[in-house]
C-alpha cells in the first residue's frame, strides 16, 4: 500500500509538472493573463497568433515555457500596464520565453517594458519588443543569468535618453546573440550593468533614421566579450561613441574588455569614437575589427592588433552597403587583410565560430583564413596568394561564352573550375582534367546575370563581365 502511494504521488508529480495550457480564441483559457493566473510551476503555456490588446499580467512561478504557436502572439498594450511596470512582470526562477510579440507599454515613470524582469534567469528566444518605452527591463540580481537570443528591439525608449530597447541591470551574465536590436529612441540599443557580457553574433545599428543615444553601453565595465557583431552608427545618432564601457565607474569586480572581429560602420560627423574605454579598466583587447567612417578608433587604453579603419568607404567594398549589408566582396581591399588568432580569455575562446545571418540567425563562419570583420570570407583558405597575372580570358566583357587560355601555366591538376560572384558565392562549377600549358576552355555563361564575375582555378583568379 505504501509503495503504491508513493507510485501515485509520483505520477500526480510529473503530470503536474508537465501541463500544457493553451491560449487563444475558442481555447481553455481566451487570453494570457487568464493562464498567468492558474499556471504552476513546470507548466507550458502556449498562445495562438492572435492580438490581445490591453492584456497584461504577472508570472510568478518556476519553470515556465511560454511561448507563441505558429507566429507572434501579440500583447498590444493598449494602455494598459501591469502592476505600473510592463506588459508582463515575471518573476520566478528559470523560465523561457519564445515567439511573443510585445508592443506599446507606457507607465507613468516613463520606463513601462515589454517584460519586466525581477526573477532568478530568464531565456527569451524569438521575440519581438517594439514601440515600448523600455523593450526589457532587468533589476538587480547577483545570482541571475539571462540569455536573449534570435530577438529583435525597434524603437523602444521613451525619449529622454533614461531608457532603452533593452536595460539589463547588475544580474550575474547577460549572453545578447543573433539579435536584431535598432532605432533605439535616443536611448541605448543596448544598456548593461551584468558582471559579466557576452555580446555576440548581433545586428546592432541606427540606420539611416535612427536617433540612438549609443549602440552598446557597458557603464560598469564586467568582464566583456563584444565579438562578431556588426555595428552601425547612423548620422542622427545623439552620442559620438558607438560603445562605451566605464562610464559609470567601473564598479563590477572584473574589469576586462574584448572586442574581437566586429565590423563598425560611423555615419555620424567627425568626431566619433568607435570604442570608449574609461579610466580603471584592468585590461582591453581590440582585434580583428574593421571601421568604417570618420572618428577615433578607441580612446583609453587598449591592446590593438590587426584592425583596419577606412575614414571614407567606395563603392564594392560591401555587399551592399545601402541595405546595410556589410559582407565583403571580391572587389573589395579587405579580404586579403589577413587577422590574428584571437586566443582566449581565461578558457573562453575568442575565436569567432559564427556569424549574424539576416533575420536574427546565424551560419558557421569559416576559419580557414582569420578575416577580420564580422564576416568570414568564404573562398579564401590558408596561405592563397591570389594571383590574376596567368589566366586569359576571351572575350570579356562577354555575352554568352568565356574561352579561358591558361597561358603560362605548365600544368595545373584540378578537380575543377569555378566562378564566383563578387559576394564569394560558387555560381557555376565546371569540372576538368589536368590542364595543360596552351589549352583553352570554353564555358556557357548564358545563364549567368550582367554583372561582375571571377573565374578561379587553383590559386590563379580572374575577373571578367557579362553582359
Amino acid at each position: 500500500m505504501r509503495i503504491s502511494t508513493l507510485l501515485l504521488l509520483f505520477i500526480f508529480c510529473l503530470t503536474a509538472y508537465s501541463r500544457i495550457l493553451q491560449v487563444g480564441p475558442g481555447k481553455q483559457y481566451d487570453v494570457p493573463s487568464k493562464a498567468a493566473a492558474v499556471v504552476l510551476d513546470g507548466d507550458t503555456v502556449e498562445i495562438d497568433a492572435e492580438t490581445y490588446t490591453g492584456d497584461v499580467c504577472a508570472w510568478s512561478k518556476n519553470n515556465l515555457l511560454i511561448r507563441g504557436t505558429t507566429a507572434y502572439a501579440h500583447l498590444a498594450a493598449g494602455g494598459k500596464n501591469s502592476g505600473g511596470k510592463a506588459i508582463w512582470v515575471v518573476g520566478g526562477n528559470n523560465n523561457v520565453i519564445e515567439n511573443i510579440e510585445f508592443s506599446d507599454c507606457t507607465v507613468p515613470d516613463k520606463n513601462g517594458a515589454g517584460i519586466r524582469f525581477e526573477g532568478t534567469n530568464l531565456t527569451v528566444r524569438h521575440c519581438y519588443f517594439h514601440d515600448n518605452e523600455d523593450g526589457i527591463l532587468a533589476g538587480d540580481n547577483p545570482n541571475s543569468d539571462i540569455v536573449i537570443e534570435q530577438t529583435e528591439f525597434a524603437r523602444n525608449g521613451y525619449g529622454d535618453g533614461q531608457s532603452h530597447n533593452l536595460y539589463i541591470n547588475h544580474v550575474k551574465s547577460l549572453t545578447f546573440r543573433f539579435n536584431y536590436s535598432h532605432h533605439a529612441k535616443i536611448g541605448h540599443n543596448l544598456k548593461s550593468r551584468a558582471f559579466t557580457n557576452y555580446i555576440m553574433y548581433n545586428r546592432i545599428m541606427d540606420e539611416e533614421t535612427g536617433t540612438s543615444s549609443m549602440l552598446i553601453d557597458l557603464p560598469n565595465g564586467g568582464k566583456s566579450f563584444i565579438i562578431g557583431n556588426l555595428l552601425m552608427q547612423g548620422p542622427n545618432a545623439e552620442n559620438r561613441k558607438l560603445i562605451s564601457y566605464g562610464s559609470d565607474t567601473s564598479s563590477n569586480p572584473i574589469k576586462e574588455l574584448y572586442v574581437v572581429n566586429n565590423t563598425m560602420v560611423n555615419k555620424r560627423a567627425a568626431g566619433a569614437t568607435f570604442v570608449g574605454i574609461q579610466n580603471g579598466t584592468t585590461f582591453a583587447k581590440i582585434i580583428n575589427n574593421i571601421f568604417t567612417g570618420p572618428g577615433e578608433v578607441y580612446t583609453g587604453t587598449a591592446d590593438t592588433v590587426t584592425n583596419i579603419h577606412f575614414t571614407d568607404v567606395t563603392e564594392g567594398y560591401f555587399r551592399n552597403e545601402l541595405d546595410y549589408d556589410y559582407h565583403l566582396t571580391f572587389l573589395s581591399p579587405i579580404i586579403n587583410y589577413q587577422g590574428s588568432v584571437p586566443g582566449s580569455a581565461d578558457s573562453f575562446s575568442l575565436i569567432p565560430e559564427l556569424q549574424y545571418k539576416h533575420p536574427m540567425s546565424y551560419e558557421y563562419r569559416d576559419n580557414a583564413f582569420i578575416c577580420i570583420g564580422a564576416y568570414g570570407y568564404p573562398i579564401m583558405g590558408v596561405d592563397d596568394e591570389l594571383s590574376l597575372s596567368y589566366l586569359s580570358i576571351y572575350p570579356n566583357p562577354a555575352s554568352n561564352f568565356i574561352e579561358i587560355n591558361l597561358g603560362a601555366i605548365h600544368e595545373l591538376h584540378m578537380q575543377d573550375i569555378r566562378i564566383y560572384n563578387t559576394i564569394g558565392e560558387c555560381v557555376l562549377n565546371n569540372s576538368s582534367s589536368i590542364l595543360q600549358n596552351g589549352d583553352v576552355i570554353k564555358i556557357d555563361i548564358s545563364n549567368l546575370y550582367p554583372g561582375v564575375y571571377f573565374v578561379r582555378i587553383g590559386n590563379e583568379m580572374k575577373m571578367f563581365v557579362k553582359e
